[in-house]
């Protein structure tokens, strides 16, 4: 039996003085011979015994009340054992042992973080296993691939085995046991000898256990496969996470501010007071003001960058350090841009200026230093040409469009394609509604019911988050109702729509609250409905000032994001496209900021013109940069921002009470790595809660033989 707090059996000495006081106070009376003591003494003899036997009874029970207490307070542990006996079985046995690298691990309180204590708990079950017994040692985030595969490890290598565990470092992945454990089950069927047992070496951290590892272990326990862990974790005592690090917009130009949004959580209990962050630009670093976290709370902190060029660059974010390094900083890939290219589909051109449907637009989106590269076509001409690929495509009181056009035009918004459509006097309202409304399934949010007179007072944005024009609100009343117009396009709204894929951003200041603007998620794009026209035939806003701020902002908001898959999260693997007809037969991946090797990339082609470059998945956070050679563009390269998975930041260290419901049938076999060995812990339990029963009876049982003594006879 071990003891968790062996310092307070010292209390059990104080058992001996119900013993001292009843030898004291027998010496405290003096033996005096009277006459009538006699005729006592005769009586007294015959109930001697049994009052003996009461007196050393309650004696007993008074010492063991003390002992109890004090083996209670000192937490003795059952079937306490050294190592060698924790791993003890009957047999030859094929064993797993899974080393847990998550990111939880490197999670640091005292003088190691957790994956260096897991390597010396791992060095010292290695230590113990002999020669006969076949040997597999897997990372828990690569399991498919073993550091040594059933193995019968000789002293060489043994030490072999030791010396890579060594130079291991933990990922920046999350835990999924399932997928390991799965991984594993299948090793363990290939196994030679009849006796499996897996040992599992890890923090218990509660991310990453799921219901659905019971079913395996309940399968594992009829099977007779024994599992058994060990605990190298500590209790967490607060940490602070970034979760992540987006852009406000969808796209990045050149010479304009770029607005990023950080998510920072403080999950201690202690509020974080306000300090500096390092925001790194291009290798160029820059000091943040962080404002005062409270303690158990996340805050949105506003970050602003400019670029003077066009092309990828690298932002990096990292907030002050603490016991959990590895989710303090995120990285993040931005493709900035020179230009925006937009084509207006004018539905209703005119002879002189201002009088075409789209020369507001025009105006709007060109005027002063513009990033918009804005080309304007007749609708006439624009049907019958080959459909481009521009970032936003603007239709403005179009007649009608071809199935053709239309099927063209939900291929390029899915893909990400900005579409903005006005209503007009020219539109077919039934054509519309049959092939871009489409009972719900087309580019179309809402079903046009008819044009119809209006008597607004204004415009109202409505507060929707992520909404296009969700900086509208920020100007004054009195400029938005100038806003009114004299004619709409009145839709219906169809009450089965996803509310979060159709929404209506902005209404008018009217009796019926009528739908002013309103978007759909198509696919990878989105898509803006005016229910006025471009022009100033159904109202006067495009003269306004607010008319050329809806227009940038929506726009902006909507245009084509490049996404192209630079940004990652640590397990995911590289996936991109190349703009290349014939594949490179090969690449490598070199990290920026890591000291690891190189790692090979691989190529395939997709179709004629373009070939995916590809990767394992990537463990570790960082930036890494790609490169290989082009037959047609030569050297070539591409960087990619890796993020740690801060899913494994959770806080929660589960117990043998919450671990066993994921076992389900299979019963816990525990140790405990304490300090830097393993044989002062155990795989029993603790029974402080019996000797509470004992210690409880006892009192009970004392003051009922007190009082049965002490009564009058």
């Amino acid at each position: 039996m071990q003891f968790l707090a062996p310092l307070l059996l010292t209390g059990t000495v104080l058992a001996s003085a119900p013993i001292i006081i009843h030898l004291l106070n027998r010496r405290r009376f003096i033996r005096v011979d009277w006459a009538p003591m006699e005729y006592l003494k005769l009586t007294l003899k015959t109930n001697k015994r049994r009052l003996r036997l009461e007196q050393w009874l309650l004696l007993a029970i008074r010492t063991l009340a003390v002992l109890a207490l004090f083996l209670a307070v000192a937490r003795p542990i059952s079937s306490g054992t050294n190592l060698a006996g924790f791993l003890a079985v009957e047999g030859r046995a094929s064993r797993v042992i899974v080393i847990d690298d998550s990111l939880s691990m490197s999670y640091q309180t005292g003088e190691q973080p957790a994956f260096e204590r897991a390597k010396n708990a791992a060095r010292q079950v290695l230590n113990q296993l002999g020669p006969q017994d076949s040997v597999s040692v897997v990372l828990a985030s690569n399991p498919a691939q073993p550091l040594v595969r059933m193995s019968h490890l000789v002293e060489n290598e043994r030490n072999k085995l030791i010396a890579r565990i060594n130079e291991l470092s933990n990922c920046q992945m999350a835990s999924h046991w399932i997928s390991t454990l799965e991984d594993i089950d299948r090793q363990l069927r290939e196994s030679t000898f009849p006796v499996k047992e897996v040992i599992i070496v890890t923090d218990l951290w509660a991310a990453g256990w799921t219901v659905e590892v019971r079913d395996l272990f309940d399968r594992w326990s009829q099977e007779q496969v024994t599992v058994r862990f060990i605990d190298i974790g500590e209790e967490p005592a607060g940490n602070r996470v970034l979760h992540s690090l987006e852009l406000d917009s969808r796209i990045a130009l050149v010479d304009q501010e770029v607005k990023l949004t950080a998510v920072i959580e403080n999950a201690g209990g202690e509020p974080l007071k306000s300090g500096q962050a390092l925001l790194t630009v291009d290798g160029n670093v820059t000091p943040v003001t962080l404002p005062e976290i409270p303690a158990e709370k996340t805050v949105n902190v506003p970050v602003s960058v400019r670029f003077d060029q066009a092309g990828q660059h690298v932002v990096s974010l990292s907030i002050p350090a603490d016991q959990l390094l590895e989710d303090n900083i995120q990285h993040k890939i931005i493709n900035v841009r020179q230009m925006v290219d937009v084509v207006l589909v004018d539905g209703e051109p005119g002879l002189n200026p201002f009088e075409s449907e789209t020369d507001f637009l025009a105006l709007a989106l060109s005027a002063g230093n513009s990033n918009w590269q804005v080309t304007q076509a007749e609708s006439s001409t624009w049907k019958t040409q080959l459909l481009t690929a521009p970032d936003l495509i603007v239709l403005a009181n179009v007649d009608q469009l071809s199935k053709e056009r239309v099927k063209e035009l939900e291929e390029l918004v899915s893909l990400g394609t900005g579409l903005m459509i006005f209503a007009g006097d020219q539109c077919d309202l039934e054509l519309y509604n049959e092939r871009l409304f489409k009972g719900g399934k087309g580019l179309l949010p809402a079903r046009i019911h008819q044009i119809k007179d209006l008597s607004s007072q204004g415009l109202v944005i409505e507060p929707i988050t992520d909404s296009p024009i969700e900086m509208l609100k920020g100007l004054t009343p009195e400029l938005l109702s100038r806003v009114r117009p004299r004619r709409f396009a009145d839709v219906v709204l169809d009450p089965n729509a996803d509310q979060q894929q159709v929404r209506v951003l902005a209404r008018w200041n009217d009796a019926q609250q009528s739908p002013a603007v309103l978007e759909k998620r198509f696919g990878e794009g989105r898509v803006l409905f005016w229910t006025v026209t471009a022009d100033k035939s159904w109202s006067d806003w495009p003269a306004e000032a607010s008319f050329v701020l809806a227009m940038r902002v929506a726009a902006q908001e909507i245009a084509a994001e490049i996404q192209r898959g630079e940004n990652l999260i640590a397990g995911e693997p590289i996936h991109f496209e190349l703009e290349t007809i014939t594949a490179p037969q090969s690449g490598e991946l070199i990290w920026l900021d890591r000291e690891l090797s190189p790692r090979e990339i691989t190529f395939g082609s997709i179709n004629e013109t373009k070939t995916m470059l590809s990767s394992p998945p990537i463990r570790f956070a960082g930036v890494v940069e790609a490169s290989w050679q082009d037959t047609q563009l030569g050297d070539q390269s591409q960087k990619f921002a890796i993020n740690a998975n801060v899913e494994d930041s959770l806080q929660k260290k589960l117990n043998e009470q919450a671990l066993q419901q994921f076992l389900g049938r299979m019963p816990l076999k525990l140790i405990r790595y304490q300090g830097k060995e393993m044989d002062l812990s155990t795989d029993g339990t603790e029974l402080w809660r019996y000797l509470a029963i004992v210690l409880l009876g006892c009192l009970i049982s004392e003051s009922m033989l007190a009082t049965w003594i002490g009564r009058r006879r």
